[in-house]
């Protein structure tokens, strides 16, 4: 299906969107954090992260853990293809700070908010050069 998927499409399968998801609630109030990986724009694997900062606005990836998935990534030939986080009280929208620290030029950025009424509220972003791209999400089951 990758061969197939347009340059602004990314594929994600729905049981790792409800993982996200998952992980978004639980963390909140605090903003979640983690990566996932797999070939092209198809994501294969979920691998959450602890947010060092334990913070409502800000996450930063814990730097000995995100070391390690990327090793173990690079070891069975897969690759880091989304940065997701939540908004627990925000939209799900690159926040200034998110541009800042996008230090991934090719990921995806993967943006959950949790200021929703009951919907699942989550945008895909290219952040390069000081802009968003908005990106095409299919959830596949």
């Amino acid at each position: 299906m990758a061969d197939t998927v347009a340059s602004h499409t990314w594929v994600l399968p729905r049981p790792i969107v409800n993982r996200m998801l998952t992980h978004a609630m639980q963390s909140a109030p605090e903003e979640c954090v983690g990566i996932l990986a797999g070939k092209g724009r198809t994501i294969q694997e979920w691998h959450p992260l602890p947010n060092a900062l334990h913070h409502e606005r800000q996450f930063l990836a814990d730097p000995a853990r995100h070391i390690q998935i990327m090793k173990e990534l690079r070891e069975r030939g897969l690759e880091m293809i989304a940065i997701y986080h939540s908004h627990p009280g925000a939209p799900a929208e690159p926040s200034a700070k998110d541009f800042n620290e996008s230090f991934y030029p090719e990921a995806l950025y993967l943006i959950i908010s949790l200021n929703t009424q009951g919907r699942l509220d989550m945008n895909g972003f290219l952040l390069q050069g000081g802009q968003a791209r908005s990106q095409e999400l299919i959830i596949c089951d």
